[in-house]
């Protein structure tokens, strides 16, 4: 199944944690299995003393001395002493071995403990984004029954149709071409249960402000500022949504490889995961292997026996084929290798004034091998490659940047009028348009200065006439003032049903607005209530909020 592109970069909360507890869980299974072999040998402790004879024709007593010679009846008493200490030394070993897998077991276990809590909370965090029926019932004061009407009228609502072709920008996101009967009824049951769906608004406000947390915490983990990014989950409370235990290893690798130049707690890390690394072919140890190689030769003539033997035993394997890597793998580090092991034959002077051999021995170097750290540490734990706070200001800018962007007597709503926006939108593309161009799926007319664009709750766009004409016919079996019955407000809907429709119709054209004052039902007063023609969602003027058009 294809995933959007928002799924794709929000996929990283759920599958950080479960791809966690699936490596925990295959650590626990090759350690039982090593477990099973201890015991396994327990079984027999003395089957393979290094006292017992060896070869063809041995017995495991020594033969019987018929002269009764007590040189010999020495030597096998000496031989039993010998035995029975080999034995104990041996269950002292397997009871050493047994205690290293009790502690790596504890370990496992408090990983998967804290894997399960983080999946917990981050399922906890998205369902609170969809609260069920029966709560919003039970929070209106309505009954089970009233929470199966919400329910059904949600489901039926889904059915609505798509927004036509042509509508582009915001009208894409506005949605369905019109009132239907699903979001008629959805209206219905939510105007039943008190208007507990046009309540959701709180909620919603509060998981977007957690979910803003959650990627500022991402975002200064992932620039360095680990003490800030702590305070700031803390103080949210978001501490299980996000993945500041995977940072605070790394932090110990990137302050030895920038601070000290030492690769020895990079290797380490590569010698933990290096299955995984050779899956997705990473360069990284093979980097770190150079980078000393680099530093011996950089110590000068006293250290070049050194770097020989570090070469022969920890670069050759790399290019001979003994290392798991692929073909080209191996020609690309055969030459990065030559490079490296020519510096050999020139004092320090003479490499300075060679590019190729110059930059090797650069600062950057080590910020190198940082970032290439970083990269494979992102991608063993299922992380994008950059914060989502860079992605979303990325995407936000390049949207509303033009040729007409920053230039002196610009809009003063323009962000990128600032200098720190300027810089952040430096190489990015320039939009494909010089004025957006947006369609109401209402009115199926143009939002303008004169026809502004208004956004619901819920997150959809529709012009302000269009909106007028939603509030003008208010929600559906709400309580309208046309009509003292049931009988009464049929009556009043087939007269309306002769009032002309507006041009484009509404949509779907199944209904025309009320006239200003008589549809407006839920409690609201008139014109004062209104219902999403894609979701159903009932809305009040007073939620509705202006946008301008870039």
């Amino acid at each position: 199944m294809s995933l959007t592109l928002s799924e794709t970069l929000e996929a990283p909360l759920l599958r950080v944690p479960f791809e966690s507890l699936k490596r925990a869980a295959k650590d626990r299974k090759a350690l039982i299995d090593e477990l099973s072999d201890h015991l396994a040998s327990l079984k027999h402790p003395q089957q393979s003393r290094p006292s017992e004879p060896k070869g063809p024709g041995s017995s495991s007593q020594p033969p019987a001395d018929p002269s009764g010679d007590t040189e010999m009846e020495d030597a096998a008493a000496g031989e039993g002493v010998s035995g029975r200490e080999a034995s104990i030394e041996r269950l002292r070993l397997l009871l050493s071995q047994l205690q290293g897998v009790k502690r790596k077991l504890g370990e496992v276990s408090r990983t998967e403990a804290d894997d399960c809590a983080r999946c917990k909370a981050r399922l906890d965090y998205l369902a609170a984004t969809a609260p069920t029926a029966a709560a919003a019932a039970a929070a209106a004061g309505g009954t089970p029954a009233t929470a199966a009407a919400v329910r059904d009228a949600s489901a039926d609502s889904g059915a609505a149709s798509p927004a036509p072709p042509g509508a582009g920008g915001g009208a894409a996101a506005a949605g369905a071409a019109g009132p239907g009967p699903g979001s008629a009824a959805a209206a219905a049951a939510a105007a039943a249960a008190g208007g507990g769906a046009a309540g959701g608004g709180g909620g919603l406000i509060s998981w977007t402000r957690q979910r803003l947390d959650v990627i500022l915490v991402d975002h200064l983990l992932r620039s360095g500022y680990h003490d800030s990014a702590a305070k700031l989950a803390a103080a949210a409370g978001i501490q299980l949504l996000t993945d500041g235990h995977i940072f605070e290893g790394a932090r110990r690798v990137l302050a030895a490889l920038l601070e000290d130049h030492d690769c020895g707690p990079a290797l380490a890390w590569c010698a933990d995961n290096r299955s995984r690394l050779a899956k997705s072919k990473s360069g990284l140890e093979f980097k770190l292997r150079l980078q000393q190689f680099i530093e011996l030769v950089r110590a000068g003539p006293a250290q070049r026996a050194a770097a020989i033997a570090h070469a022969r035993a920890h670069l050759a394997p790399w290019v001979t084929g003994t290392a798991a890597t692929a073909p080209q793998q191996q020609q690309q580090h055969l030459l990065e290798l030559q490079r490296a092991v020519a510096t050999l034959a020139f004092p320090a002077a003479a490499r300075e004034r060679v590019p190729a051999y110059r930059a090797l021995f650069q600062e950057s170097a080590w910020h190198g091998l940082a970032d290439l750290f970083m990269r494979d540490l992102y991608r063993l734990h299922s992380l994008t490659p950059e914060s989502l706070l860079t992605v979303y200001l990325q995407a936000g800018l390049s949207a509303l940047k033009t040729p007409a962007s920053g230039a002196p007597g610009g809009s003063r709503d323009d962000p990128l009028r600032l200098p720190p926006f300027q810089r952040l939108a430096a190489h990015l593309p320039l939009a494909k348009h010089m004025h957006s161009k947006l369609v109401c799926a209402v009115t199926k007319e143009l939002m303008s200065d004169a026809n502004p664009p208004l956004l619901l709750p819920n997150g959809l766009v529709y012009s302000t006439r269009g909106i007028e004409l939603l509030l003008a016919q208010g929600v559906p079996g709400g309580g309208s003032s046309s009509g003292g019955g049931g009988g009464g407000g049929s009556s009043a809907q087939e007269e309306r049903g002769r009032t002309p429709t507006p041009p484009g119709g509404l949509g779907g054209g199944s209904r025309t607005p009320a006239p200003e004052g008589r549809g407006a039902g839920g409690g609201g007063g008139g014109g004062a209530v209104g219902v999403c023609p894609m979701t159903g969602q009932v809305f009040r003027r007073d939620e509705l909020r202006r946008l301008y058009i870039a």
